[in-house]
C-alpha cells in the first residue's frame, strides 16, 4: 500500500516587524513586444502579503504593496521565492 504524502498549505507567521512578501513575477516582454533575457529583466517592486510578524501594524496579510527592487533578504520556501523585510521598508500598499 502506497501513503499519499498530504499536501499542507504552508503557514508562515513573521517575527517582529518583519513582513513576507512574495514578489510578483519578472516582465518578461517589454510594452513593445520585445522579449527579455532573464539578465535584462528588472526586480520586481510589487508583491502580496503572505506573513506578518506581531509588531505589524499598517500591514495585513493579502495586502498588494511596493518596495524597493532590493529591499529584503531572498529565500525560498517550499519552491516558492519570498522577500523578507522590515514593515517600514514597505513604500506603499495599493487598493484595488
Amino acid at each position: 500500500m502506497v501513503k499519499k504524502k498530504e499536501n499542507k498549505k504552508l503557514q508562515v507567521e513573521a517575527l517582529g516587524d518583519r513582513v513576507l512578501v512574495q514578489r510578483k513575477d519578472a516582465e518578461t516582454v517589454t510594452q513593445g513586444g520585445i522579449i527579455l533575457a532573464e539578465g535584462s529583466q528588472e526586480e520586481p517592486i510589487e508583491g502580496t502579503v503572505f506573513g506578518i510578524g506581531p509588531d505589524c501594524v499598517s500591514i495585513k496579510v493579502g495586502d498588494i504593496v511596493l518596495m524597493p527592487a532590493f529591499a529584503g533578504n531572498q529565500v525560498t520556501l517550499r519552491g516558492n521565492q519570498f522577500s523578507v523585510l522590515a514593515e517600514e521598508e514597505i513604500m506603499l500598499r495599493i487598493h484595488e
